[in-house]
């Protein structure tokens, strides 16, 4: 089955180890400076979107030269999408992109790091089957770039699924995780920056954790829950970690976890800090929810609503 760990190799000139327990705080300390009530963004949209049989799922941010976008991912009775935003004296949408059609027809929670961006489609009717697609992002105002390398993924129901995805960079190395149904599951996945979209050349899978049997000893609180997206952050000092974000009856709840790691070959996750948002109809983590690293360094947390509207927002925290 696709879960089955890979064997492991060795990364001797990496130096990404980070086996301590006293946490570089940058990253809570911007968290704990974060509004728990969200700005909203107005957008126009004039584009045909189908609104039925699904709802968004991701949110983030994205610059290409002097624009602003955000990516919106989504879900419908009939395929997979993902929608591109400008933020401009007139914010609008301006594109709605078909992924995938039925039966991968749900695309999750999802993040772009630099130019390159991870987004899960599942067949959510038999969750026995998920994509993660891997695209190198360029002016996305003019072009929809291919798929540059796609992880196929199969097995047990709920377990092949591919519910949220994170990717980031470390060293020379391109890393994507992977949530499952409810993220109880993660799979880690690996590959060499340079072989990215090379013929022949393949994301590996290097380390799979079932959450509930995960070591919470250090953790600041016990409770692992059912993520609708996962995104990585690195704060200044090379450290890793990563964002769990989801909601409840009553708020929108951010969970951040230390990643560690020796050689990118098993991974550790140390919960450090959670925060609690304010949630309404309109944001809320369950539909859509991103969070990144500002130019000037400042945490942004960015959410949606359930749909795209001909007028509707993004939520930002700041």
């Amino acid at each position: 089955m696709y879960f089955i760990l890979i064997g492991l190799t060795c990364l001797p000139h990496l130096f990404f180890a980070q086996n301590n327990t006293s946490y570089d705080n940058q990253i809570i300390n911007l968290l704990d400076k974060t509004n728990a009530s969200p700005i909203s963004i107005d957008f126009q949209n004039d584009l045909e979107v189908n609104n039925s049989g699904g709802h968004l799922q991701g949110v983030q941010y994205y610059n290409y030269g002097q624009s602003d976008y955000y990516v919106l991912s989504g879900s419908s009775n009939s395929h997979s999408y993902f929608s591109v935003l400008k933020a401009a004296e007139k914010n609008r949408v301006i594109s709605v992109n078909k992924i995938l059609d039925k039966p991968f027809k749900h695309a999750g929670g999802f993040q772009i790091y630099k130019n390159l961006m991870a987004i899960g489609i599942e067949d959510n009717d038999t969750k026995d089957k998920s994509k993660v697609i891997i695209y190198a992002l360029g002016n996305i105002e003019k072009e929809i770039p291919e798929p540059l390398m796609i992880i196929e993924r199969s097995g047990p129901i709920k377990r092949a699924t591919a519910g949220c995805v994170a990717i980031t960079q470390i060293e020379d190395y391109v890393l994507v995780v992977v949530g499952d149904w409810d993220t109880k599951n993660l799979d880690f996945y690996r590959i060499e920056k340079k072989k990215l979209g090379k013929y022949g050349e393949a994301f590996e899978l290097i380390f799979s954790t079932e959450t509930k049997n995960m070591d919470t000893s250090k953790w600041v609180d016990n409770s692992w829950l059912s993520y609708q997206n996962l995104n990585f952050i690195k704060d200044s000092s090379g450290n890793l970690y990563l964002a769990g974000m989801t909601s409840n009856s009553k708020k929108n709840i951010l969970d951040l976890f230390k990643v560690q790691t020796d050689d990118l070959n098993e991974f550790e996750l140390i919960k450090v800090y959670s925060k609690k948002l304010a949630l309404d109809k309109y944001s809320n983590f369950r539909w859509g929810s991103g969070v990144y690293l500002s130019n000037d360094h400042g945490i942004q947390i960015i959410s949606s609503g359930s749909h795209i509207q001909k007028e509707f927002g993004i939520y930002k925290y700041q």
